[in-house]
This record gives C-alpha cells, sequence and structure tokens, in this order.
C-alpha cells in the first residue's frame, strides 16, 4: 500500500516594492497617529487620578494646619470670637512656562496647585469704617488706593508676602461687603464662605449669622503642592506650547 503524501503548498510570491513601500507608509502614518493622538486620552486619566489624590491627601494636615493658626493669631486676640470658621482645601492652575534655550514664555504644561486652608471672619465694629481705620486700631497699615477690600500688613508674623509657597503662610484682609469693588475686579468685597468654587473637603467649625458692617478676615495655608496636568491638548505637549488649560481642571 502507498503511503498518503502531502499536498504540495503553493509558493507565497514576494511582494512587489511598491506593495511594500505602500505597507511601510501605512505603518508609519500608524505610529504617527499612535504616538502624537493616542496617549492624551491616556495622560489624561493619569493627571485625573493624580490631581484626586492630592486633593484627597492634604485634610490630613489640618491639624498642623489649626495648631499653626492658633500661634499666627496672637495679635488678634482683641477680636474675640470669630462668628465663621472653616477649612477647606482649594486648588487653581498655574502655567509652566518654557526655561530651554528656545523662544521663551511659551506654556509647557499646567499644574494642579493646591493647599488646605483655615478661614476665619470676625466682625469689625461699627466704628471702623474702612481699611485704614482697622489697620490702624491693630498697631498694623495698608497700602494703596483704599477699596472696600484690603490687605493688612505689619500685624501679623510672618507678614504677607514674607514667606514662599512652601511655607505655612497667614494673611488678614479687611472686607466692607457692600462696598463699591474696582470695575477691573468686582468680586473682590465678596466675603468667602465654605463650600467655594474649587474647594473640597469642607469642614464648618463655627456658622453664626453675619451682621456687621464689616469683617477681618483671617487665612492661613499650607504649604502649595501641586501636580502636573498637562495642556488642553495632548499633542502640544511634546509638539510645541499649550493651547489652553486643559479641560476639566482643577479636579477637586
Amino acid at each position: 500500500m502507498e503511503e498518503p503524501t502531502e499536498p504540495d503548498t503553493p509558493e507565497t510570491e514576494p511582494w512587489s516594492p511598491r506593495r511594500r513601500r505602500l505597507t511601510g507608509t501605512l505603518l508609519v502614518l500608524i505610529l504617527v497617529g499612535l504616538v502624537a493622538f493616542a496617549p492624551g486620552p491616556i495622560l489624561r486619566i493619569i493627571h485625573t487620578n493624580n490631581a484626586h489624590q492630592l486633593v484627597d491627601s492634604l485634610p490630613a494636615e489640618r491639624d498642623t494646619l489649626l495648631a499653626k493658626r492658633e500661634e499666627f493669631r496672637a495679635p488678634l486676640e482683641q477680636l474675640g470670637a470669630p462668628v465663621r470658621s472653616w477649612t477647606e482645601v482649594s486648588c487653581s492652575l498655574a502655567p509652566q512656562y518654557s526655561d530651554g534655550d528656545g523662544e521663551q514664555d511659551i506654556v509647557m504644561f499646567y499644574s494642579q496647585q493646591c493647599s488646605l486652608r483655615s478661614i476665619e471672619l470676625y466682625p469689625v465694629p461699627d466704628e471702623l469704617t474702612d481699611g485704614a481705620s482697622v489697620a490702624a486700631w491693630l498697631g498694623g497699615h495698608t497700602a494703596g488706593d483704599p477699596t472696600c477690600s484690603e490687605l493688612i500688613f505689619d500685624v501679623l508674623t510672618p507678614d504677607a508676602g514674607a514667606v514662599g509657597p512652601d511655607a505655612y503662610t497667614p494673611d488678614l484682609w479687611w472686607i466692607d461687603p457692600d462696598g463699591t469693588p474696582p470695575e477691573d475686579e468686582p468680586d473682590r468685597c465678596m466675603l468667602a464662605a465654605p463650600g467655594g468654587p474649587r474647594t473640597a473637603h469642607t469642614t464648618v467649625d463655627v456658622d453664626e449669622p453675619l451682621t456687621a458692617s464689616s469683617y477681618l478676615v483671617y487665612t492661613v495655608w499650607t504649604p502649595v503642592t501641586a501636580t502636573d496636568v498637562g495642556c488642553d491638548y495632548a499633542i502640544s505637549s511634546w509638539l510645541g506650547g499649550c493651547v489652553g488649560e486643559p479641560d476639566g481642571f482643577p479636579v477637586v
């Protein structure tokens, strides 16, 4: 009996030069597309997750923040107790610029910067009707043109602007919520309230009616922490400057 034989397998014809060129071009285009566009959604997920982790990590610093608040508050003892007091995480976006040898002042990416802050509101006696009189009452002074919201200097230690973003920072403002704000700052005279925009993890300790004509707003910030959140278009992150802020950030 004869043994069965395998059928002959037809030989595969070699690709023509034209077919090889077309296939190579397609592969290059696919790779370019993957490198330029596919990372966008992936990076957005990574940036969002990192931003959430940053926001959720800051409430752990609340005890230290409250201790610093008490330490800095010593010059304000004459104010008595606040009528409103709370802590919250506050975030913002900050552009990060090119510092290389090429064209300068190009935004290469944005960072989400967050701090845990404590805010206290103290009513001001009715006989004190402007920022200068309030500052003098506390032994400090204001600067610039009088408005309905003025930063008070030489009362707290460290003073406003005396330390950088990597330190616990206090500031003190006098605000008349019924005053007339500058035309270019329509929200300047608004009093802060718990749970405002771009905030999270709000904890309210005191919340009494606001019946005074004006208030001192005492704020203490933890050191700023930040994470890279990219650009509006992923392709701009490595092929040029950003074209805008990343949509949906800061994440709180």
